[in-house]
């Protein structure tokens, strides 16, 4: 059953709205936000995971006046990835992906991986960046600091260079606050697991 997530923009004006779904095939995302960062933007985004929470395939598009780009990523689950048919060499060993304009991105790994408090996990990751729709290799640190069954929420430290952010996410792995970034302005029925 698919659900809706929102999202607002803290740091600049900004609002996402995803409809997500999940089965015994696996998750998927269609993304819609708009963004007054450095320029007003478009950005939308379709990515498909496969029944362990890897990545399989992204299409993200950006639009603005006089602007209009798409990037279309193909990976298979085992840190290979492909861009227009090439071969990404540069990205080989990546499993998730952070697209840097959405706090969805972060529910991958937080889905993917098997956590108990104070367990930490460094990944290499396939980091997106927009407006520029960029993608480079980077590695990324979470840490399950701890989890509260009765709220049906835990809190994960992701850190990445000398970047660090304590995430609130619920029970499903969606981030309800990133401080100082975006925090949750909706959400519909969970998405089963």
């Amino acid at each position: 059953m698919p659900t809706d997530l929102g999202w607002a923009a803290l740091e600049w004006t900004g609002t996402e709205h995803v409809i997500a779904s999940s089965d015994a095939a696996g998750f998927r995302a269609d993304s819609q936000l708009i963004l007054a960062e450095q320029e007003l933007v478009r950005v939308g985004y379709r990515l498909e995971c496969d029944a362990g929470w890897r990545l399989t395939g992204l299409t993200i598009s950006l639009a603005a006046a006089g602007t209009d780009r798409t990037l279309v990523l193909a990976a298979d689950g085992a840190g290979r990835w492909r861009a227009g048919g090439r071969p990404l060499p540069a990205l080989d060993g990546c499993i998730d992906v952070d697209i840097d304009c959405t706090p969805l991105t972060n529910t991958l790994p937080i889905r993917r991986l098997a956590w108990s408090p104070g367990t930490s996990r460094d990944l290499d990751i396939a980091y997106v960046s927009v407006p520029g729709l960029t993608v480079r290799p980077a590695r990324q640190r979470y840490t399950l600091l701890e989890r509260d069954e009765a709220r049906g929420t835990a809190r994960y430290r992701y850190e990445s260079g000398s970047f660090r952010a304590d995430l609130l996410v619920d029970a499903d792995g969606f981030v309800i606050d990133y401080p100082g970034l975006w925090r949750r302005i909706g959400a519909g029925p969970e998405v089963p697991a």
